[in-house]
């Protein structure tokens, strides 16, 4: 059992259903309060908001201390009115929930480490990278490998200006990466953001009846007017009852998945925005998860995490996308990658494996991470 830790976490934007990491952030804090645990949450670029706000947010029924602090406040002021707030609580540990485009609409914010360290005195730093540089794939432009380059080293330049105690990150590629630049992050697996609360965990084998469901941001170039033709086939040849549920906000992949799945004839469902207990009957009920975050990078993803916490295996429909310079990362358990012509060994392939992640575990692992380290 973990001792009591007192910690702030700090992101970018506390915006509910609107900012992944906010997400996260707040259901960890929410967990580890349950825990017995002394937890506040910060957001210091908030683009939702017009000012300052001071008070709690709800996170699976626990209120959740926040300070927001709005995009809108000039940079010096906002860390300003942070210090005075984190001053006044005095946790043990600041938690940096690590973004770059969370600070800088290209996710190049210079002197940011200079500023966080005002927060930091006589406190320990943890750094959770949720997200690294641009340009880590051989199939993009050298426009975004150059933009990376400048944001590798501005990442680089914050750790060592943060000398952080405990590094995490939720995937091995970006475990990888980080040591090539000098530093050792442990593996903290992605929870999802959509709470279960019907019943999910059960083995659902795809016989008579394939419900594929796909949900949040839909990445670009993902192959599935091939991927909508072979599950024509199968539907034809097995004489299986099919279909596809989309849900989020929208964009234009969005538009076009359902376009090529209607084009074949096959059964689509089509929600806007959804409650999260209404997201999470329709991932119970559901056979198999499509995700169209590029494989190397799909333990990233809140939706494959969400997907998986309900017992669904995934199937990645993604564009090409092979990281430079690194061994190709091991497949995550429950995902099968398609790729034109394997459709029936996706099926086959995509059998229960029980995620073995959710909040809860996962606050016990982190306390436990930084407990460890306190006894060192």
């Amino acid at each position: 059992m973990a001792k009591k830790i007192k910690i702030v976490f700090i992101c970018s934007s506390l915006e509910p259903g609107h900012d992944g990491v906010g997400d996260y952030s707040r259901r960890l804090a929410a967990a580890l309060i349950k825990a017995g645990h002394n937890c506040m949450v910060l957001s210091l670029a908030d683009r939702h908001i017009a000012e300052q706000h001071v008070g709690t947010q709800q996170a699976d029924g626990v209120d959740v201390p926040v300070m927001r602090l709005s995009s809108a406040i000039q940079i010096k002021q906002r860390f300003a009115l942070a210090k005075i707030w984190v001053d006044g609580f005095n946790p043990e540990w600041l938690s940096l929930q690590f973004v770059p485009f969370g600070y800088h609409p290209k996710g190049l914010m210079t002197g940011l480490s200079k500023l966080l360290l005002g927060l930091g005195h006589g406190r320990r730093w943890h750094i959770m990278f949720h997200e690294l540089w641009v340009g880590i794939a051989e199939e993009e432009s050298q426009k975004l490998k150059w933009w990376g380059k400048a944001q590798r080293m501005l990442i680089k330049s914050l750790a060592a200006n943060l000398k952080p105690a405990l590094i995490h990150t939720q995937t091995a590629l970006y475990q990888t990466l980080l040591a090539k630049i000098g530093f050792e992050a442990g593996y903290l697996p992605l929870y999802g953001n959509i709470p279960v609360t019907s019943e999910a965990g059960q083995e659902r084998t795809p016989k008579e009846r394939l419900d594929f469901v796909v949900f949040g941001a839909i990445h670009d170039r993902a192959p599935i007017a091939a991927f909508a033709r072979e599950v024509a086939l199968y539907q034809q040849t097995h004489q299986a009852a099919v279909s596809l549920t989309i849900m989020g906000r929208g964009n234009s992949e969005q538009e076009r998945w359902a376009n090529e799945w209607k084009k074949v004839g096959l059964t689509l469902h089509l929600y806007k925005e959804l409650l999260p207990e209404r997201i999470s009957e329709i991932l119970s009920a559901s056979t198999i998860g499509l995700s169209a975050t590029a494989l190397a990078v799909i333990e990233k993803s809140g939706s494959y995490a969400a997907m998986r916490e309900h017992g669904l295996p995934v199937i990645s429909v993604s564009k090409p996308w092979t990281p430079r310079s690194v061994a190709r990362p091991a497949v995550p358990p429950g995902v099968t990658e398609y790729i034109p012509g394997n459709f029936e060994d996706c099926i086959s392939s995509s059998i229960f494996t029980p995620y073995g992640t959710d909040v809860t575990a996962l606050s016990i692992k982190f306390a436990m991470a930084l407990d460890n380290y306190k006894a060192d």
